[in-house]
Protein backbone atom coordinates (compact mmCIF):
# COMPACT_ATOMS: atom_id res chain seq x y z
CA UNK A 1 0.00 0.00 0.00
CA UNK A 2 1.27 3.72 -0.90
CA UNK A 3 -0.04 6.62 1.30
CA UNK A 4 0.07 9.79 -0.27
CA UNK A 5 0.19 12.93 1.65
CA UNK A 6 -1.47 15.54 0.25
CA UNK A 7 -2.58 17.36 3.49
CA UNK A 8 -0.48 20.10 4.21
CA UNK A 9 -0.20 19.41 8.14
CA UNK A 10 1.55 16.22 7.00
CA UNK A 11 0.13 14.55 9.73
CA UNK A 12 0.15 10.97 7.76
CA UNK A 13 3.94 11.90 7.28
CA UNK A 14 4.72 12.69 10.77
CA UNK A 15 2.79 9.51 11.97
CA UNK A 16 4.30 6.74 9.89
CA UNK A 17 7.91 7.85 9.47
CA UNK A 18 9.92 7.85 12.48
CA UNK A 19 12.16 11.39 13.12
CA UNK A 20 15.53 10.15 11.71
CA UNK A 21 13.27 10.05 8.67
CA UNK A 22 11.46 13.00 8.46
CA UNK A 23 14.13 14.95 9.99
CA UNK A 24 16.11 13.75 6.69
CA UNK A 25 13.32 14.92 4.18
CA UNK A 26 12.65 18.30 6.08
CA UNK A 27 15.67 19.74 7.80
CA UNK A 28 16.92 21.42 4.61
CA UNK A 29 14.01 23.16 3.63
CA UNK A 30 15.31 24.59 0.07
CA UNK A 31 15.97 20.97 -0.51
CA UNK A 32 12.64 19.44 1.11
CA UNK A 33 10.50 20.31 -1.71
CA UNK A 34 12.28 17.91 -4.28
CA UNK A 35 11.83 14.83 -1.71
CA UNK A 36 8.01 15.40 -1.59
CA UNK A 37 4.60 15.36 -3.05
CA UNK A 38 5.84 18.90 -3.96
CA UNK A 39 9.07 17.43 -6.37
CA UNK A 40 5.74 15.48 -8.33
CA UNK A 41 4.03 18.97 -9.23
CA UNK A 42 7.05 21.20 -9.88
CA UNK A 43 6.14 21.33 -13.82
CA UNK A 44 2.67 22.50 -12.78
CA UNK A 45 4.32 25.59 -11.32
CA UNK A 46 6.19 26.07 -14.93
CA UNK A 47 2.89 25.80 -16.72
CA UNK A 48 3.27 22.17 -18.07
CA UNK A 49 0.48 19.53 -17.51
CA UNK A 50 2.99 16.72 -16.35
CA UNK A 51 3.70 15.10 -13.34
CA UNK A 52 7.28 15.02 -12.59
CA UNK A 53 7.25 11.37 -12.24
CA UNK A 54 10.98 11.49 -11.27
CA UNK A 55 9.78 11.83 -8.26
CA UNK A 56 7.89 9.20 -7.67
CA UNK A 57 11.49 7.41 -6.47
CA UNK A 58 10.47 9.90 -3.16
CA UNK A 59 8.67 7.48 -1.28
CA UNK A 60 9.70 6.22 1.86
CA UNK A 61 9.70 2.88 3.51
CA UNK A 62 7.47 2.90 6.61
CA UNK A 63 8.47 -0.73 8.59
CA UNK A 64 6.90 -0.41 11.39
CA UNK A 65 3.63 0.20 9.76
CA UNK A 66 4.45 -1.59 6.36
CA UNK A 67 3.42 0.90 4.33
CA UNK A 68 5.19 2.98 1.48
CA UNK A 69 4.47 6.84 1.83
CA UNK A 70 4.93 9.79 -0.63
CA UNK A 71 5.60 12.40 2.22
CA UNK A 72 3.42 15.82 2.17
CA UNK A 73 5.01 19.33 2.36
CA UNK A 74 3.39 22.67 4.33
CA UNK A 75 3.97 23.98 1.16
CA UNK A 76 1.92 22.45 -0.84
CA UNK A 77 -1.16 24.86 -0.24
CA UNK A 78 0.54 27.23 -3.30
CA UNK A 79 -0.84 24.72 -5.39
CA UNK A 80 -4.54 25.55 -4.30
CA UNK A 81 -4.63 28.62 -6.84
CA UNK A 82 -2.61 26.78 -9.32
CA UNK A 83 -5.44 24.20 -9.09
CA UNK A 84 -8.34 26.24 -9.01
CA UNK A 85 -6.92 28.11 -12.52
CA UNK A 86 -6.61 24.44 -14.11
CA UNK A 87 -10.15 23.69 -13.27
CA UNK A 88 -11.65 26.47 -14.56
CA UNK A 89 -9.70 25.80 -17.93
CA UNK A 90 -11.38 22.21 -17.72
CA UNK A 91 -14.61 23.67 -17.45
CA UNK A 92 -14.13 25.70 -20.85
CA UNK A 93 -12.41 22.25 -22.48
CA UNK A 94 -9.01 22.84 -22.27
CA UNK A 95 -7.22 19.60 -22.56
CA UNK A 96 -4.24 21.49 -20.72
CA UNK A 97 -6.79 22.36 -17.45
CA UNK A 98 -8.21 18.90 -17.67
CA UNK A 99 -4.58 17.13 -17.33
CA UNK A 100 -3.84 19.08 -14.33
CA UNK A 101 -7.54 18.53 -12.71
CA UNK A 102 -7.06 14.49 -12.83
CA UNK A 103 -3.27 14.51 -12.25
CA UNK A 104 -4.23 11.89 -9.62
CA UNK A 105 -5.34 9.35 -12.25
CA UNK A 106 -1.59 9.78 -13.71
CA UNK A 107 -0.21 9.18 -10.52
CA UNK A 108 -2.52 5.56 -9.92
CA UNK A 109 -1.16 4.76 -13.32
CA UNK A 110 2.00 4.64 -12.96
CA UNK A 111 1.71 2.60 -9.46
CA UNK A 112 -0.56 -0.02 -10.58
CA UNK A 113 1.86 -2.61 -10.83
CA UNK A 114 3.62 -1.81 -8.24
CA UNK A 115 0.90 -1.56 -5.09
CA UNK A 116 -2.92 -2.84 -4.71
CA UNK A 117 -4.19 0.60 -3.22
CA UNK A 118 -3.36 4.05 -2.94
CA UNK A 119 -4.33 5.88 0.48
CA UNK A 120 -4.68 9.88 0.02
CA UNK A 121 -4.69 11.67 3.07
CA UNK A 122 -6.53 15.08 2.69
CA UNK A 123 -7.01 18.27 4.84
CA UNK A 124 -10.46 18.59 5.95
CA UNK A 125 -11.84 21.09 3.42
CA UNK A 126 -13.62 21.50 -0.17
CA UNK A 127 -10.72 23.39 -1.68
CA UNK A 128 -8.97 22.41 -5.26
CA UNK A 129 -6.45 20.28 -4.07
CA UNK A 130 -9.08 18.02 -2.80
CA UNK A 131 -10.97 18.76 -5.60
CA UNK A 132 -8.56 16.72 -7.77
CA UNK A 133 -8.26 14.44 -5.20
CA UNK A 134 -12.10 13.44 -5.24
CA UNK A 135 -12.04 13.56 -9.46
CA UNK A 136 -9.13 11.07 -9.55
CA UNK A 137 -10.27 8.71 -7.39
CA UNK A 138 -12.22 5.38 -7.37
CA UNK A 139 -13.43 5.87 -3.82
CA UNK A 140 -13.59 7.80 -0.74
CA UNK A 141 -14.73 7.67 3.19
CA UNK A 142 -15.97 10.47 5.31
CA UNK A 143 -14.95 10.79 8.70
CA UNK A 144 -17.50 12.30 11.08
CA UNK A 145 -18.04 13.64 14.35
CA UNK A 146 -21.96 13.85 16.22
CA UNK A 147 -21.96 17.72 15.71
CA UNK A 148 -23.60 20.20 13.94
CA UNK A 149 -20.67 21.17 11.93
CA UNK A 150 -20.05 17.73 10.42
CA UNK A 151 -24.04 17.57 9.34
CA UNK A 152 -23.30 21.00 7.84
CA UNK A 153 -20.35 19.27 6.26
CA UNK A 154 -22.28 16.38 4.67
CA UNK A 155 -24.74 18.80 3.06
CA UNK A 156 -21.67 20.85 1.65
CA UNK A 157 -19.84 17.32 0.01
CA UNK A 158 -23.28 16.88 -1.82
CA UNK A 159 -23.54 20.38 -3.15
CA UNK A 160 -20.27 20.46 -4.23
CA UNK A 161 -19.69 17.02 -5.36
CA UNK A 162 -22.43 17.21 -8.05
CA UNK A 163 -21.27 20.05 -8.95
CA UNK A 164 -18.01 19.45 -9.47
CA UNK A 165 -19.67 16.49 -11.64
CA UNK A 166 -21.56 18.28 -13.55
CA UNK A 167 -18.40 20.79 -14.51
CA UNK A 168 -16.24 17.94 -15.54
CA UNK A 169 -19.29 16.37 -17.65
CA UNK A 170 -19.31 20.12 -19.63
CA UNK A 171 -15.73 20.20 -20.45
CA UNK A 172 -14.44 16.70 -21.06
CA UNK A 173 -15.76 16.36 -24.24
CA UNK A 174 -13.64 19.34 -26.47
CA UNK A 175 -10.67 18.40 -24.02
CA UNK A 176 -10.81 14.92 -24.94
CA UNK A 177 -11.78 15.64 -28.87
CA UNK A 178 -8.63 18.35 -29.11
CA UNK A 179 -6.71 15.41 -27.49
CA UNK A 180 -7.82 13.06 -29.63
CA UNK A 181 -7.25 14.97 -32.70
CA UNK A 182 -3.37 15.62 -31.70
CA UNK A 183 -3.20 11.66 -30.96
CA UNK A 184 -2.07 12.58 -27.65
CA UNK A 185 -2.08 9.24 -25.35
CA UNK A 186 -4.75 10.69 -22.68
CA UNK A 187 -8.35 9.37 -22.22
CA UNK A 188 -10.35 11.52 -19.51
CA UNK A 189 -12.89 9.10 -17.70
CA UNK A 190 -16.27 9.21 -18.57
CA UNK A 191 -17.45 8.64 -16.37
CA UNK A 192 -15.58 9.40 -13.24
CA UNK A 193 -15.12 6.35 -11.61
CA UNK A 194 -15.92 8.21 -7.99
CA UNK A 195 -19.12 9.08 -9.65
CA UNK A 196 -20.41 5.87 -7.68
CA UNK A 197 -17.41 5.49 -5.37
CA UNK A 198 -18.55 6.83 -1.81
CA UNK A 199 -17.99 4.14 0.20
CA UNK A 200 -19.42 5.63 3.61
CA UNK A 201 -18.60 7.53 6.65
CA UNK A 202 -17.31 6.96 10.19
CA UNK A 203 -18.40 8.44 13.31
CA UNK A 204 -15.72 9.63 15.83
CA UNK A 205 -17.32 8.87 19.22
CA UNK A 206 -17.52 11.42 21.76
CA UNK A 207 -16.51 11.98 25.45
CA UNK A 208 -18.97 10.52 27.65
CA UNK A 209 -19.88 11.57 31.22
CA UNK A 210 -20.22 8.68 34.00
CA UNK A 211 -22.62 9.07 36.84
CA UNK A 212 -23.26 6.20 40.00
CA UNK A 213 -20.81 4.55 37.84
CA UNK A 214 -23.02 4.10 34.95
CA UNK A 215 -22.41 6.34 31.32
CA UNK A 216 -24.34 8.63 30.52
CA UNK A 217 -25.33 9.64 26.96
CA UNK A 218 -25.21 13.65 26.13
CA UNK A 219 -28.11 14.44 24.41
CA UNK A 220 -26.80 17.11 22.13
CA UNK A 221 -24.41 14.56 20.38
CA UNK A 222 -26.93 11.96 20.25
CA UNK A 223 -29.48 14.06 18.45
CA UNK A 224 -26.81 14.90 16.01
CA UNK A 225 -25.76 11.67 15.61
CA UNK A 226 -29.59 9.88 14.83
CA UNK A 227 -29.48 13.38 12.13
CA UNK A 228 -26.39 11.94 10.34
CA UNK A 229 -28.04 8.60 7.84
CA UNK A 230 -30.79 11.24 6.96
CA UNK A 231 -28.49 13.94 5.99
CA UNK A 232 -25.74 11.31 4.22
CA UNK A 233 -28.99 9.89 1.77
CA UNK A 234 -28.34 12.40 -1.00
CA UNK A 235 -24.34 11.53 -0.96
CA UNK A 236 -25.71 7.44 -0.72
CA UNK A 237 -26.68 7.65 -4.18
CA UNK A 238 -23.02 8.13 -4.91
CA UNK A 239 -22.58 4.67 -3.59
CA UNK A 240 -21.82 2.06 -5.62
CA UNK A 241 -20.75 -0.49 -2.88
CA UNK A 242 -23.63 -2.69 -0.76
CA UNK A 243 -24.18 -2.61 2.59
CA UNK A 244 -25.06 0.34 5.00
CA UNK A 245 -23.28 3.55 4.51
CA UNK A 246 -22.06 3.78 8.11
CA UNK A 247 -18.96 1.88 8.50
CA UNK A 248 -18.93 2.39 12.11
CA UNK A 249 -17.89 4.39 15.31
CA UNK A 250 -14.04 5.02 16.11
CA UNK A 251 -13.41 4.99 19.81
CA UNK A 252 -12.15 7.80 21.62
CA UNK A 253 -8.76 6.68 22.82
CA UNK A 254 -7.72 9.79 24.61
CA UNK A 255 -3.99 10.27 24.77
CA UNK A 256 -3.13 7.31 23.09
CA UNK A 257 -3.12 9.05 19.64
CA UNK A 258 -0.52 12.00 20.26
CA UNK A 259 1.23 8.79 22.31
CA UNK A 260 1.30 6.93 18.72
CA UNK A 261 2.02 9.70 16.93
CA UNK A 262 4.82 10.32 19.27
CA UNK A 263 6.30 6.96 19.18
CA UNK A 264 5.60 6.50 15.44
CA UNK A 265 3.64 3.27 15.86
CA UNK A 266 0.21 1.88 15.11
CA UNK A 267 -2.52 2.09 17.95
CA UNK A 268 -2.57 -1.37 17.69
CA UNK A 269 1.63 -2.18 18.15
CA UNK A 270 1.70 0.18 21.27
CA UNK A 271 3.20 -1.85 24.27
CA UNK A 272 2.55 -0.75 28.07
CA UNK A 273 5.79 1.27 29.63
CA UNK A 274 6.81 2.68 25.89
CA UNK A 275 7.79 6.04 25.72
CA UNK A 276 7.44 8.72 23.07
CA UNK A 277 11.64 9.53 22.01
CA UNK A 278 11.82 13.37 23.22
CA UNK A 279 13.05 14.17 19.58
CA UNK A 280 10.21 13.17 18.30
CA UNK A 281 7.67 16.09 20.33
CA UNK A 282 10.54 18.50 19.67
CA UNK A 283 11.25 18.37 15.96
CA UNK A 284 7.19 17.62 15.09
CA UNK A 285 6.02 21.29 16.49
CA UNK A 286 8.16 23.42 14.26
CA UNK A 287 6.38 21.61 11.28
CA UNK A 288 2.82 21.82 12.83
CA UNK A 289 3.42 25.32 13.05
CA UNK A 290 4.12 26.47 9.64
CA UNK A 291 0.24 26.08 8.68
CA UNK A 292 -3.41 26.94 9.88
CA UNK A 293 -5.46 24.90 11.03
CA UNK A 294 -8.15 23.00 8.66
CA UNK A 295 -11.56 23.74 8.58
Amino acid sequence: MLIVDLDPQCNSTQLVLDEDQWEEIYEDRPASEGKTVMGLLRKFRAGDSSLHLAALRNKVRSERFGVDVLPGHPSLSIFEDLLSEAWSDLRSGSPAGARRSVWLRTLSASYEEQYDLLVVDVSPSLGSINRCVLVGSDAFVTPMAPDLFSLYALDNITAWFERWLSEYQHGRPNAQAQLDAIDYDVTLPDPLPIQHGFVGYTIQQYVSRSSGGEIRQTEAYEQHRREIPDRAKALSELSGFPGSIELGTIPNMFSMIPFAQGCHAPIADLKKGRRASRSANQSAAPLRGTVGQGV
